[in-house]
């Protein structure tokens, strides 16, 4: 429009960078990207029916655009269907951003350009009142100035709040007239939606009174929270209460809550195991020093933390009654083992921390790998809705890299590392071939990603604890912001959201790699409805070992082939080692 002229965002072919969520259907395609010709040429389709983006051959969309070149201007935000182009995010500049104060204007958010990066209403710090922030612009400039041809949005919306005040009903036609408004910019189209059962809805939460309106209502009250699911948003979401001291339960206590004398008695059981359990379950594939990466006091240590429930919500299951009840006992021991080979399945008797890159194509290691393995995406590892609100926000600024493994030999891929695409803006491959990182052009994961930016939280510890979920619910149950909110915090001083590389790599890594691993196992496996009936059955003598772990495997933590086969065979040594075969 002539009144936004010279505020659009100049066109930058060379921009890069991806979407950072995506619905929670996992049937849906990945984020969306924009990237220059050099990195990808041509883009294909998302196959649904594969579960897998398709970049074979060419596909056009419906304006005939086989590129994504300069295409970085998709919707975002709570009106994320319109707050669209070049011009809006220009205005938003102009207005809210960078552009303001390098002009000398008041600017809300100086240090963000929204014409360089765009993705910052979702994906920066501030994302978390960007999205209602952009809406809100977008929604001031297009409807509450318009007024064309006779029609006032404002001087509608006084004779409508008139009329309803009086008892009068919703006009479905000035609500469909809105709609078109937001959509096109113009008060007649064809894609108008009548919103007024829509509207009703929210004035009934608002005000608590019905409205009467010119088409049927239901009768029924609404729901408590939408019927369509909403694609998860980037950041936190606050509580209610945000500082309440009572977290909600991370899974819900499917065992009777053991006794410090339970936990004690465990305890020296375990103990006087260690001679067997050590060089069995802890020691590493290839010797290196005298000490184990993850070693038997560490993990009493751990152990012994969320066994008593010293973390609010949280207990890992060693038994109840053990004093006087065997299968109470077993039932805690089988459960210590269970975790046991898991963990020696997964990093233990590899002696890693950091997960490696194992994901190759043709003999070529992506160094993207760090965004995830096998076609995920790490970073779109979200949480329930329920529990979304303690998610850790996505940083695009953050920059770290993990720790090489001491067993690494001279042909293995390079540690993961992440970064903004300001300083990475696409990354190439390892050649296993050659023993040589080839850096020159951009090489894909399977998930299509060839910058490493937000794209920090690859798996760590004892239980590769990986995803901004997970990473949330550590720093939201024993990290910094526990403190933050007035809860007792093991590591106070630990944001699990800014640094999640202090799992391997930091003060208390030899202890978070056992206590992440816990909390890992009492989130996915003692929360799971299958775990109570098979414990239960070993218990009883109504189920072989061998089934047991195979069903964790299968149905609980959904292992592929080989990982069952070592999980199984870790299983076989750590029940020997406790003395329960």
């Amino acid at each position: 429009k002539e009144d936004a002229a010279g505020m659009e965002c100049p066109l930058d072919i060379n921009q890069s960078f991806s979407g950072v969520t995506r619905t929670l259907d996992h049937r849906a395609p990945q984020p969306f990207k924009c990237a220059p010709k050099s990195q990808y040429p041509v883009t294909g389709f998302w196959d649904e029916a594969r579960l897998e983006e398709n970049h074979k051959t060419a596909f056009t969309n419906q304006i005939g655009r086989i590129d994504v070149e300069g295409c970085c201007w998709w919707g975002r935000g709570v009106l994320r269907k319109v707050t669209q182009g070049r011009c809006f995010f220009g205005q938003l500049n102009y207005h809210l951003g960078r552009r303001a104060a390098v002009e000398g204007r008041p600017s809300l958010y100086p240090k963000i350009d929204f014409c360089e990066f765009p993705e910052a209403i979702c994906a920066s710090e501030h994302s978390n009142e960007l999205r209602w922030v952009a809406g809100m612009f977008f929604w001031i400039k297009r409807l509450q100035s318009y007024d064309e041809d006779g029609w006032n949005y404002m001087e509608k919306m006084k004779a409508l709040a008139t009329e309803v005040a009086s008892g009068g009903e919703l006009d479905s036609e000035f609500l469909m007239a809105v709609d078109c408004i937001l959509k096109t910019g113009i008060v007649d189209c064809d894609s108008a939606e009548d919103l007024t059962n829509r509207l009703n809805e929210v004035l009934i939460l608002i005000t608590g009174s019905d409205l009467p309106t010119q088409s049927p209502t239901a009768t029924n009250p609404p729901s408590a929270s939408p019927t369509e699911s909403p694609t998860v948003p980037p950041t936190d979401i606050p509580t209610v209460d945000p500082t309440s001291t009572i977290p909600p339960s991370a899974s819900p206590n499917i065992f009777w809550w053991p006794s410090r004398q339970d936990v004690d008695l465990i305890a020296r059981d375990i103990e006087e195991k260690r001679g067997r359990i050590e060089p069995e379950l802890l020691a590493p594939r290839t010797k290196i020093n005298d000490e184990n990466l993850y070693n038997f006091d560490d993990f009493m240590s751990a152990l012994k933390v969320f066994a008593d429930g010293s973390v609010q919500g949280l207990y890992f299951y060693v038994g109840h009654s053990t004093a006087t009840n065997r299968r109470h006992r077993k039932r805690g021991l089988v459960n210590v083992a269970a975790f046991l080979a898991h963990s020696r399945t997964e990093v233990v008797y590899d002696s890693v921390c950091d997960e490696r890159n194992m994901d190759s194509i043709d003999g070529r290691y992506a160094l993207s790998n760090s965004c995830g393995q096998y076609g995920e995406t790490y970073q779109n590892m979200r949480c329930d809705l329920d529990e979304s609100f303690m998610e850790c926000p996505p940083d695009p600024g953050l920059q770290m890299s993990a720790v090489e493994a001491v067993t690494a030999i001279g042909t293995d891929p390079p540690p993961f590392f992440c970064g903004p695409t300001m300083y990475f803006p696409f990354t190439g491959h390892f050649d296993r071939e050659f023993n040589e990182i080839k850096n020159d052009r951009p090489f894909a994961n399977r998930a299509g990603r060839t910058d490493v930016q937000s794209c920090c939280w690859w798996g760590r510890g004892a239980a590769q604890v990986r995803g901004v979920c997970m990473y949330g619910k550590l720093n939201y149950y024993v990290g910094a912001r526990a403190k933050e909110e007035g809860r007792r915090s093991l590591f106070p001083s630990v944001d699990f959201c800014k640094n999640p590389q202090a799992i391997c790599s930091g003060q208390y890594s030899y202890s978070l790699m056992w206590v992440t691993g816990l909390f890992s196992w009492i989130d996915k496996v003692q929360s799971h409805p299958v775990y109570t009936d098979i414990l239960d059955k070993i218990a009883d003598g109504d189920m072989e070992y061998e089934e047991f772990i195979d069903t964790i495997s299968d149905d609980i933590l959904v292992s592929t082939e080989n990982n069952k086969i070592e999980r199984r065979s870790s299983f076989k040594l750590a029940v020997d080692a406790m003395g329960l075969g």
